[in-house]
């Protein structure tokens, strides 16, 4: 993957045959990254634009692409690769089309960082959309940027931006549909229209439009995926608790039938399966890293008793609690 800047020539746009008609200036794409930001992430907005611009391979590409840091210089993703950056602080020309703030542990510290906050506000003005992924919503709120325009956020304030990342360091992982894709197909429908769209995300990710081109509507829609994200990292982060559907849907401000069916949509599974993935998620790192015994571990990922851990372990890995204890400590010592 290349993820350096493409620079685009000034030249008049000469449309042959089908060709999409992009213009004569690239919209500049910012990604501002921290130490440990997911590669994953930025690797798909990157290949999203890339793919963009090759579909005018005759013509200007669509979008140049800028890597970004509060300092500039190299920094490191989650997996240790190196990327060069630009400082968010130099000279940035006339400004982004569009700004993505990737997440990753970084992310979350950098929303104390009132230098880098300041800087944010100021560029504002210069920066068509703001989308944050991740713990950039940390950072995004605690800028208090709440001047998203263009109908893509129109109903997220900073406020509720704050709410949808309280839990931003749930322990638990669940199956999520690849937001960085999303946020990325969705600036391309927003200026090349939903035939382009539709042609990136399937040379992104073949069999993916199905279930990704309802996510792309703007306005009532993204209200609706700010709503899901909020009431998904609440479940994520209260596993262990005695919680419901119900307490779901009611953080996510929605009536429980709107709830259930904008859930399945954007992650493709129901509340309760969601939920119960972050239980069994939390039980097998409990079981593969601590001598706790399995009662107290039920307990602690919100199932009542040891044996109804157990006939979930059965129903989903077809192995118990014990079994599966004693596999992951075979594997750690071969």
């Amino acid at each position: 993957m290349h993820i350096d800047r493409v620079i685009s020539r000034p030249a008049v746009f000469r449309p042959r045959g089908a060709h999409y008609k992009f213009g004569t200036v690239a919209k500049r794409i910012g990604i501002l990254v921290f130490e440990g930001f997911p590669l994953g992430d930025v690797s798909l907005l990157a290949d999203v634009f890339r793919l963009a611009n090759d579909a005018g391979a005759d013509t200007l590409p669509a979008y140049s692409l800028a890597m970004l840091s509060e300092t500039g210089g190299s920094v490191a993703s989650s997996c240790g690769l190196r990327v060069w950056t630009d400082s968010l602080h130099g000279p940035l020309l006339s400004g982004f089309d569009t700004l993505f703030i990737a997440g990753g542990p970084g992310a979350a510290l950098a929303r104390d960082n009132e230098r880098l906050l300041a800087r944010l506000q100021a560029l504002a003005p210069k920066v068509r959309i703001i989308r944050a992924l991740g713990e950039g919503r940390t950072v995004l709120a605690a800028a208090d940027v709440s001047f998203l325009r263009g109908g893509l956020n129109t109903a997220a304030s900073a406020q509720q931006l704050r709410r949808a990342l309280e839990a931003r360091n749930a322990s638990a992982s669940v199956v999520a549909p690849p937001e960085a894709l999303v946020a990325a197909l969705k600036v391309v429908k927003r200026n090349h229209g939903v035939a382009l769209a539709q042609r990136v995300s399937e040379g992104s990710m073949p069999g993916s439009w199905e279930r990704m081109g309802a996510m792309l509507d703007d306005g009532e829609t993204d209200s609706a995926n700010v709503k899901i994200n909020s009431a998904a990292h609440w479940l994520r982060e209260n596993y262990h608790q005695p919680i419901s559907v119900a307490d779901a849907a009611r953080v996510a401000q929605m009536s429980m039938r709107n709830f259930l069916r904008h859930f399945k949509t954007q992650t493709g599974l129901t509340p309760s399966e969601y939920l119960l993935r972050a239980r069994l998620d939390a039980s097998c790192l409990l079981l593969a890293q601590t001598n706790l015994p399995i009662d107290e571990i039920a307990q602690r990922c919100g199932v009542p008793r040891g044996e109804r851990l157990a006939r979930i372990f059965r129903r989903r890995l077809s192995i118990s609690p014990s079994g599966y204890r004693a596999v992951n400590r075979r594997a750690s010592n071969e």
